[in-house]
């Protein structure tokens, strides 16, 4: 595999990852200024709908950045091996 397309599909990833965030925090943003009694219950529902999508994403990052260091490792001790094989 190319490191370069990698880290490329690594980078689009995680922007991805971070405008989604980011979007979903924006549109939670307002219903939370006007919290009060009478809609507590939707204010509560949505902050657990963020609490929850900050998980899942953060826990789509981790993955990801697990599966690069393990291609990155794995690349490199392919070469490594290669390179005495040649030798």
């Amino acid at each position: 595999m190319d490191r370069t397309n990698d880290f490329e599909q690594f980078l689009k990833q995680l922007s991805d990852l971070q405008i989604g965030f980011f979007n979903n925090w924006v549109s939670t943003a307002p219903r939370m200024q006007r919290f009060n009694l009478l809609n507590f219950r939707e204010t509560f529902d949505n902050t657990m709908r963020l609490q929850e999508e900050v998980v899942t994403s953060s826990l789509e990052f981790q993955a990801l950045l697990s599966r690069l260091s393990i291609e990155t490792q794995k690349q490199f001790w392919e070469s490594y091996f290669n390179m005495f094989r040649r030798s």
